[in-house]
């Protein structure tokens, strides 16, 4: 069953809407483009991309199938000839019946168990929750607190956790093996060794300059890039230099014009673009390729190259202890990046003017400068982590020797811990195990009933349902037949024996379609899911139909959900949608009382609202909140303590008016004729004299008594009235006394 549902970044629930508490029977009332498709069709495809921001939160975390009937779910099944075929349980004898409802019984057992063990697990794992919390809070004001002061070291890494300082608690109860010593010994070692602050320094790490000095040293700088001179134009290009002028113009020389780009008069022809073609030969291209690629290489390497030293000159900066000479350090990389940056020039006038011979300065020497600081940085951090080594082996004996002095002290406290939350632990694991053995036999037990079922099941009881109903709401032109090429599958047919499906009219359809879902949803569309449990969703049934019809809809919907509150069937939860008042209001009109399943059988109601093209939802719980004005003046009748008696008044006279006289066609005389007392006729002859009179007023010799007084004398009258007249279980009904 659905507890929640949250839908969001989708209109229009742009902002969100989260529907809680959803309980066995749900209406959601909403007038038109206010996003009941859009919950339908969301609650029928959770899965689609567009949905990924919404949520389904299932009872017990145990996800059940959801049908849904809506405007697709007709245009899916009977957008064609051939229409799935439901599987029901067909002509069964008593003893197979009896023995899948006697299995099935059990699987819902097992359900049951399992859902019971799961609850004691999640006690289980609060408890043990508490308790570790419990025990945290205690070592840490027990051991840190009492003794940061004197052994911080030994609490390094652990200071600001009070979950990873238990971890640590924990972990030095099962493996410290130290020798145990006394406080005042501990202490005394603490302050020689801790105060000498041992540090273990990190190398730094030397930078890789190898690819963009090979860029910087390849010879095709110094090359002179231009074209064959195998064509005649050649000569005059090589003539007069300007290879790269050229080669610039050739950008702006268009295919489909004879003007120069050079000196703007019609000389240009075929011959002359064949010679320019030939001239800057696939030679020239590839060697201006190479160019482009080593430039977009050595920007990356280089680049590299300078954001590594930054790092290293930021971080040694930073370090009180740093080996590394940080000035010089600073002033190379400056020089560094200053030789990078001229590179990175000559090599854009090289791209610019291929023919131009440059010469790129080599960083070789530059990088081998760094790298020298870099080492004998690392020399120094070395020296300094081999004279810390002794230093450090007897701080780590220390803090071992320190640890095991404060376990012997909690050594009471982390026993009672250990041993309760192994209880635990072993209670959880044992409850884990017996669910994934009932896990096992549930697969098994559900295996047979699907076995059972398939012996069992057939298509031809929907078809005879579907057709009952049809001829018993007299829908008799039409009726839904086996396919002819496949049993397994309907079509509709007329008396002709004609296929019908494509001449019915929309409410014809939607009508037979509601009849073929209602079906659907006591059935399955295979012989395995006929038992499977299911959420059942409706959006507006009624849409195209006649208003007599709407009547043997919510009657067809009613006994689905007598079977939900009667615990019949295979479903757990019902969801409608709707925007017809009056389909509302019929569904509402449950025949059990208020209660009498108790309270999670009773319908729930909630209303969606649009306002600024978004959309948000008011829950009722059991109120429903779609009711007549016949209902809102006993509405108002019953919680009337705070009001004026001429309101009261007015409130009698409306109900007599449409309950007696419009409805019931009673005149004012039988009506005064059934009151015996004086007093009490006068009273019921003023709320007859406001009918007829059609005012608010009264006479005036009836305000002689204090206003409480006559409030009572009214009521009074007005339920005699109905006792009288042989109406007293409708005006209990309506007072809801029953």
């Amino acid at each position: 069953m659905i507890d929640k549902i949250e839908i969001k970044s989708i209109v229009p629930y742009t902002n969100g809407l989260t529907i809680c508490n959803l309980h066995k029977i749900n209406y959601i009332y909403g007038a038109n483009a206010t996003g009941k498709t859009t919950l339908s069709h969301y609650l029928e495809n959770p899965n689609e991309e567009k949905y990924s921001g919404c949520s389904i939160e299932w009872e017990n975390g145990i996800e059940e199938k959801i049908l849904v009937y809506n405007k697709f779910f007709r245009e899916n099944n009977f957008g064609n000839t051939a229409i799935p075929g439901v599987f029901t349980l067909g002509q069964a004898t008593k003893e197979q019946q009896e023995e899948i409802t006697k299995k099935s019984k059990e699987l819902e057992e097992l359900n049951k168990q399992c859902i019971q063990k799961k609850d004691v697990i999640d006690k289980l794992s609060k408890e043990r929750d508490d308790l570790i919390a419990e025990f945290q809070n205690g070592i840490w004001s027990n051991i840190y607190k009492k003794h940061q002061d004197v052994f911080s070291s030994a609490f390094e890494g652990v200071r600001n956790s009070k979950d990873r300082f238990k971890q640590k608690v924990l972990e030095e109860y099962n493996n410290n093996t130290s020798e145990l010593k006394a406080y005042d010994e501990l202490a005394h070692q603490a302050q020689i060794v801790f105060q000498q602050h041992p540090i273990v320094l990190e190398a730094i790490q030397q930078v890789d300059s190898t690819s963009a000095i090979e860029i910087e040293n390849n010879e095709i700088w110094s090359k002179k890039i231009i074209g064959t001179a195998d064509v005649e134009i050649a000569k005059l290009i090589n003539r007069l230099n300007i290879s790269d002028w050229v080669h610039e113009g050739k950008k702006h020389l268009e295919n489909n014009s004879n003007i120069c780009p050079f000196c703007q008069k019609e000389t240009i022809d075929d011959d002359f673009r064949k010679q320019i073609e030939l001239f800057f030969d696939e030679s020239f291209t590839s060697d201006v390729n190479t160019i482009k690629s080593l430039k977009d290489t050595y920007n990356i390497q280089t680049q590299n190259i300078i954001s590594a030293l930054n790092n290293i000159e930021v971080k040694e900066k930073q370090n009180p202890n740093s080996k590394l000479n940080i000035e010089l350090f600073s002033s190379y990389v400056k020089t560094l990046y200053g030789q990078i940056n001229l590179n990175k020039e000559q090599i854009e006038k090289k791209i610019t003017e291929p023919s131009r011979v440059i010469r790129l300065t080599s960083n070789e020497n530059q990088i081998q400068l760094i790298s020298k600081l870099i080492l004998d940085a690392n020399n120094e951090i070395e020296n300094h982590n081999s004279i810390m080594k002794n230093l450090s082996q007897e701080k780590v004996l220390l803090i071992k020797c320190i640890w095991r002095f404060l376990l012997e002290e909690n050594k009471t406290q982390i026993d009672a811990f250990k041993k309760k939350e192994n209880g635990l632990e072993r209670g959880i694991g044992n409850l884990k195990n017996q669910i994934d053995k009932m896990r096992n036999q549930y697969r098994g037990l559900d295996s047979e009933i699907k076995t059972l079922n398939k012996k069992v099941t057939s298509v031809q009881p929907t078809i005879d349902e579907i057709n009952k109903t049809l001829i018993t709401f007299g829908f008799t032109n039409f009726k839904i037949v086996p396919a002819l090429n496949n049993e397994n599958q309907y079509q509709i047919q007329r008396e002709s024996g004609e296929n019908a499906t494509s001449t019915l009219s929309e409410g014809e359809t939607t009508f037979i379609t509601l009849l073929y879902f209602l079906q659907r949803v006591k059935g399955g569309d295979l012989p395995d899911n006929v038992n499977d449990k299911r959420v059942v969703v409706i959006d507006d049934p009624i849409s195209s139909l006649d208003s007599n019809i709407l009547f043997v809809v919510s009657s067809l919907i009613k006994e689905i959900i007598e079977d939900i509150r009667n615990n019949r069937g295979n479903i757990q939860q019902m969801i409608v949608l709707t925007h017809n008042v009056y389909f509302h209001k019929e569904l509402s009109n449950l025949s059990l009382k208020k209660g009498e399943h108790g309270k999670q059988f009773n319908p729930y109601y909630w209303i969606l609202r649009k306002s600024n093209n978004e959309t948000s939802i008011m829950y009722y719980e059991q109120e429903c909140p779609i009711k007549s004005s016949y209902d809102l003046l006993w509405k108002e009748l019953r919680e009337s303590s705070n009001t004026s008696c001429i309101a009261i008044q007015n409130i009698m006279r409306r109900i007599i008016e449409s309950y007696f006289k419009t409805w019931g066609g009673y005149d004012d005389r039988k009506i005064l004729d059934k009151i015996d007392n004086p007093q009490e006729k006068e009273i019921c002859r003023s709320l007859i004299y406001m009918i007829n009179d059609g005012s608010h007023c009264v006479p005036d010799d009836l305000f002689v008594e204090q206003e409480n007084e006559l409030i009572d004398k009214y009521k009074n009258v007005f339920r005699l009235i109905f006792e009288k007249l042989g109406h007293i279980e409708h005006y209990n009904m309506m007072m809801q006394l029953n």
